[in-house]
């Protein structure tokens, strides 16, 4: 998949995702706008493949391409999910690390639906 698809893929999916939390009592910040919860998406789509460009070659889905980084990246944002942080700031980056989170895992899914898949590791 290409970087355009990517991005919208991770735009989309932080949508939904906004949508989709019950996160009504907390939504006290800009974080939770849907447009800058789309430009997380977008930077998050956008992420592995600024770690592991796509230009140096067939094989750049490593580490950061990997089946091992989706589940770890899937347990951040779990655990930003459950975090309840008191001040404003800590709001903001609990909705920007769940959103900048769910971007990079849909663009490992997207990855993975590709005749090339994920490695394990």
């Amino acid at each position: 998949m290409n970087g355009p698809t990517h991005k919208t893929i991770g735009a989309l999916s932080c949508i939904a995702t906004l949508a989709a939390i019950n996160d009504e009592p907390k939504k006290q910040s800009i974080a939770h706008d849907p447009f800058v919860v789309s430009i997380l998406g977008v930077i998050g789509g956008a992420l592995p493949d600024k770690i592991e460009p796509a230009s140096i070659g067939p094989h750049h889905r490593q580490f950061f391409h990997s089946l091992v980084t989706l589940g770890a990246v899937g347990y951040g944002v779990y655990k930003a999910y459950k975090w309840e942080p008191e001040t404003d700031l800590g709001k903001c980056l609990r909705v920007a690390a769940m959103m900048l989170g769910v971007g990079y895992a849909s663009h490992l899914i997207a990855d993975s639906t590709t005749p090339k898949g994920l490695p394990v590791i």
